[in-house]
């Protein structure tokens, strides 16, 4: 997830339950519908991630939103006038559902400020800023590439690889692979940064299996992107259970829970 929340793999199993075209690998019936999981620094609940994946009947799309409550820096506070901000990026993939491949990628950043903790806490912040960016394959390893920003808007064309469905949710396909413990999946292109304008490679391991509650296993899944290591545990489909990335806890709660956030679990 992107919390990814935000993946990809290169091999090829047939699925039944879910019928792409011939050749391309498809989803599990579970894998669709919508997880909402809340983030926590330690015992401090900082916010939460809504995290979909849907589908018509010739694309199949990601939908992921992460929102924050966070502290800012020094420089931030002189430069924002502010102590506190509420962050909030939205991004959303859609692939084609024939060829298998990324057709578009959009994504929102966006930050409400706040001078104080009490304004935090009420949700009155006094200004706002938002960034958009808006990337579409054209085929030919060419992406048209949109970024729209108080300050300017820019249009270019990039070349980067192809980003294949299959790659993009390499957690699922890992485990519905049924893997052995301590095996590993390479990924060449497993994600595209279009601001940074690099594609992505990873690493999959298999490092635990363990019994759930409901007596079905739960993976433990370490995944390597270049220098930065995140632990994730899923299902015995593949969906993400809990993860810890950059020293936070991502753990799968009931809507409700997930985006309650109050003075006690900041």
């Amino acid at each position: 997830m992107s919390l990814r929340f935000i993946s990809n793999f290169l091999f090829l199993v047939y699925l039944p339950n879910f019928v792409f075209a011939e050749g391309i690998q498809g989803l599990t019936e579970e894998n669709f519908g919508e997880r909402f999981y809340g983030v926590y620094l330690g015992e401090f609940k900082l916010g939460y991630v809504s995290h979909e994946v849907s589908q018509t009947e010739h694309t199949v799309t990601q939908n992921f939103s992460m929102n924050m409550r966070i502290t800012l820096s020094e420089e931030e506070q002189t430069q924002h006038k502010a102590k506190y901000a509420f962050s909030q990026i939205i991004s959303r993939y859609q692939f084609d559902k024939k060829t298998g491949l990324l057709n578009e990628m959009t994504k929102a950043d966006g930050k409400k400020y706040y001078a104080d903790y009490d304004s935090l806490l009420k949700s009155n912040h006094f200004k706002g800023e938002i960034s958009t960016l808006t990337a579409k394959y054209k085929g030919d390893f060419s992406y048209e590439v949109l970024t729209n920003s108080e300050d300017e808007e820019t249009s270019k064309l990039l070349k980067l690889p192809k980003l294949h469905m299959n790659d993009y949710f390499a957690e699922i396909n890992f485990i519905l692979s049924k893997p052995e413990i301590g095996e590993t999946r390479s990924i060449e292109v497993f994600d595209l940064d279009f601001e940074k304008e690099v594609f992505l490679g990873a690493n999959l391991t298999l490092q635990q299996k363990v019994r759930g509650l409901g007596g079905n296993y739960e993976y433990i899944i370490q995944e390597d992107i270049g220098d930065e290591t995140f632990t994730y545990t899923v299902d015995r489909y593949g969906n993400v259970i809990g993860a810890e990335i950059f020293g936070l806890n991502i753990i799968l709660e009931p809507k409700e829970q997930a985006f309650t956030l109050d003075a006690k679990n900041i």
